[in-house]
């Protein structure tokens, strides 16, 4: 089955000009994928690490963030992607499954088959936002830390680049929310798309204060939030959902993305640590789905309706993560009617179409 197929830019040749300049310099071999070690970056074990780089011929660079869990208690923390490291030495595993959907290069139905891609391995827990580099149990926190190094290997090699997708599933999702205000300025004009795949941050009421704050004493979250978004830090820890806003009001001419099951069971699991309370929550039941959908209705009717930069997708269903399968084959509704990811991906990425948040 084709997956990943046009995910997150479905519409390469949406923009005007968006198909001349060219790929990176970064002098790996054209369609293969390449292990680049990334100097000063590391995994939670402290072993060195780097990025997965294919090669393409066009002006597009998608820069993937990988997902696989968070690391903030004794329970996550035994789940989490890649706790002994991802390196060179097992790289050829890991990379192996990425020749698909977005990543397919001799796939003519994917339209960033001759794009750049590079794969940010997930080695750290933190979903790509950490900076505390002696984190609980001896582990090092640093995937915001990981993230700064990567720019600063990837992004002076990249003028000839017309526009970059930074996306990511899951806790990748989670962590191109959080790095997407640096990236973008490290580009400058060129434009970067956000595509949150499975990481919304609930408004307090559901994601709560006192979850969050565990996130924030963790991984020395406070690092990787904006210095201009003075709500994203409440006296009580919450506040994380008002990033959202001020990253559509930051960047008024971008559009911003998040696509989301409105149950989905994965991030009720991790939410439910904190719901209703922290208290309550630590026996780790997950967050009731009716509870779960209420925060998805109340972010994209109310926290974003009046940013019409930054738009949801809410499909109903449990499962978690969408980026993974074809876009053409999802619909908001179990009968498959509604507006297709495909066609609202090819709406994001052209400012000239209109654009709304799709409901089941």
């Amino acid at each position: 089955m084709k997956r990943l197929v046009g995910l997150l830019v479905v519409s390469a040749v949406g923009c005007a000009g968006q198909q001349d300049g060219g790929p990176p310099t970064l002098g790996t071999t054209p369609s293969q994928w390449v292990y680049v070690p990334v100097e000063g970056s590391r995994c939670m074990d402290g072993s060195p690490t780097g990025i997965g780089v294919n090669l393409g011929t066009s002006g597009d660079l998608v820069i993937y963030l990988e997902g696989g869990g968070a690391c903030f208690n004794s329970s996550t923390c035994s789940h989490v992607a890649h706790p002994s490291g991802w390196g060179p030495a097992n790289f050829e595993t890991e990379i192996a499954p990425y020749n698909i959907g977005l990543f397919d290069r001799i796939d003519d139905a994917n339209p960033l088959h001759d794009a750049t891609f590079v794969f940010v391995p997930y080695c750290t827990g933190d979903v790509h936002a950490g900076s505390n580099p002696t984190g609980m149990g001896d582990r090092a926190f640093v995937g915001y830390t990981n993230i700064g190094h990567d720019l600063d290997l990837i992004v002076p090699q990249s003028k000839q680049v017309k526009r970059v997708v930074l996306a990511g599933s899951s806790a990748g999702g989670f962590g191109a929310l959080m790095n997407y205000d640096r990236t973008q300025i490290a580009f400058g004009t060129t434009p970067v798309f956000l595509v949150d795949d499975s990481g919304p941050p609930l408004d307090d009421a559901y994601l709560t204060p006192c979850l969050q704050q565990m996130f924030r004493t963790s991984w020395n979250l406070e690092a990787a939030l904006p210095a201009g978004c003075t709500t994203c830090t409440q006296a009580n820890g919450g506040g994380l959902s008002n990033a959202l806003g001020w990253l559509a009001d930051a960047h008024p001419d971008r559009r911003l993305g998040l696509i989301t099951s409105t149950r989905d069971g994965v991030i009720r699991s991790f939410y439910g640590y904190g719901y209703p309370d922290c208290v309550a929550g630590a026996a780790g039941n997950p967050m009731p789905e009716a509870a779960f959908s209420a925060g998805i209705a109340d972010l994209r009717d109310r926290a974003l309706a009046d940013h019409p930069n930054f738009r949801v997708y809410a499909k109903d269903s449990g499962e978690h993560v969408w980026l993974l399968f074809e876009p053409d084959k999802i619909s908001p509704r179990k009968d498959g009617s509604g507006k297709h990811l495909s066609d609202w991906l090819t709406e994001l990425l052209d400012p000239s179409m209109p654009w709304d948040s799709v409901t089941p």
